[in-house]
């Protein structure tokens, strides 16, 4: 263990600052994420927004989400507008391709992506799915037109799909009394759903406006994904899955003056070294000894530390006092994993 701990310290240390910065690396672990559409039923020009967010980033990075906005027009049909997204997509560095007559398949998205599609009041069913994802999303924002426009009261879904079949449910607005804030909605849909969803090795939870999906990795492994969608005209209806977290997870439980502060690391492999590391700015820097890209830059080696048998690592440190006031950022490395930044003010005694 001390001679893997050494090799790990003299892989950060080397040159000092560790590594030089360079160009970022493509993610061994990669996911291809399916796409299917229905056809819209909008009757004027609408967008569509897929976010694709990058859980290991820190909340106002700005390499933390990447948009692609299609513009959708009216009379439409799911071919069409697939065509339309995946043409957007293809502009935007992505790689893609059709998938039957309705979906597309986007390769070698990283798995610490969070994928968002919001249907921008397109007024159609969705599905999204990859590989053994790990959590899912079913939004309904605002407040919904509650008739659709030919005067019918709107219908409002939400699904599940897994290795063992696939799970729907769906509420009118007549349902609800017209009642058709994105909260209500969400309440409706979850309770009707969460029974079918432990068939299917998933829970689902409400939280507002959401319904929060969460997959069991030892039942969902070939397939997982969620299905939602709205005939109503508003906008404010979407979906998102989780192809995965980032390989670690960091946490720090104070960052004081003249105290000590205890860093925490989960998800390592069991007595594996971890490496703990700060910075004042984020930013991009190549490690190659390591073989990938970390998210600051100019970083510092705290200390490295092996991870217990269930895989959790801490390290305690003694803030400075003389750092009370400095924004600091700080990320956790092994081997062949690599946490989130975790940012924080030192704050004075």
């Amino acid at each position: 263990m001390l001679s893997r701990i050494k090799t790990l310290q003299a892989a950060l240390l080397t040159t000092g600052v560790l590594g030089t910065l360079g160009t970022p690396i493509a993610s061994a672990d990669t996911r291809a994420v399916f796409m299917q559409f229905s056809d819209p039923g909008n009757v004027r020009e609408a967008q569509v927004i897929l976010q694709f967010e990058d859980t290991a980033k820190q909340d106002g990075d700005p390499r933390k989400y990447r948009y692609v906005i299609a513009t959708i027009p009216p009379d439409t049909n799911a071919r069409q507008k697939r065509d339309i997204i995946l043409s957007r997509l293809q502009f935007n560095g992505f790689t893609a391709r059709t998938s039957g007559d309705r979906g597309l398949i986007l390769s070698n998205i990283d798995s610490k992506v969070k994928v968002h599609f919001d249907n921008g009041g397109t007024m159609e069913h969705d599905v999204i799915t990859c590989q053994a994802p790990v959590a899912g999303e079913i939004n309904f924002r605002g407040v919904f037109e509650p008739h659709t426009p030919d005067g019918q009261p709107a219908i409002f879904s939400a699904g599940i799909i897994t290795d063992h079949g696939q799970a729907s449910c769906s509420v009118s607005a007549a349902d609800l009394n017209f009642q058709t804030d994105g909260p209500t909605i969400c309440a409706s849909l979850c309770q009707l759903l969460a029974p079918q969803a432990q068939q299917l090795g998933a829970q689902v939870g409400l939280v507002g406006d959401q319904i929060l999906v969460r997959f069991d990795p030892q039942s969902v492994i070939d397939t997982g994904g969620v299905t939602w969608g709205t005939d109503s005209p508003s906008e404010g209806c979407g979906g998102a899955l989780a192809l995965g977290f980032p390989n670690l997870w960091l946490d720090f439980d104070q960052l004081v003056a003249g105290q000590i502060t205890i860093f925490q690391v989960q998800g390592a492999q069991p007595n594996q070294p971890v490496g703990f590391l700060w910075g004042l700015n984020t930013g991009n820097a190549f490690i190659p000894q390591l073989g990938f890209e970390i998210d600051l830059a100019l970083p510092r080696l705290l200390d490295v530390v092996p991870a217990d048998p269930l895989g959790n690592a801490a390290l305690p440190i003694l803030v400075p006092p003389s750092i009370a006031g400095l924004e600091l950022h700080f990320q956790a490395v092994a081997s062949e994993a690599l946490s989130q930044v975790k940012s924080g003010v030192v704050e004075r005694r």
